[in-house]
């Protein structure tokens, strides 16, 4: 049950303009920090460097860029446009 829902926000997700992509991807990055920060912290790890978890935002862009397809504006063009 979760995979079709997950296949079915993935099709809404499409469905939207890049500008709406971008916008749900700020809603759901804020959602997810609130989520994170009510985890309990497993004892004995370090915290991350804020270097590499940018390091790892990037590394993540990169491989969704490398999924983009060409016949459509994707969400990574829209945000590499808006960063110009």
């Amino acid at each position: 049950m979760a995979d079709n829902i997950l296949a079915q926000a993935q099709q809404l997700v499409d469905q939207l303009t890049p500008h709406d992509q971008v916008r749900l991807l700020a809603y759901l990055t804020t959602r997810l920090a609130q989520v994170v920060s009510t985890l309990p912290s497993t004892p004995g790890a370090t915290p991350s460097e804020p270097s590499d978890v940018w390091e790892t935002f990037f590394q993540l862009g990169e491989m969704l860029a490398a999924t983009d397809t060409p016949e459509r504006e994707t969400l990574t063009a829209a945000v590499l446009a808006m960063r110009r």
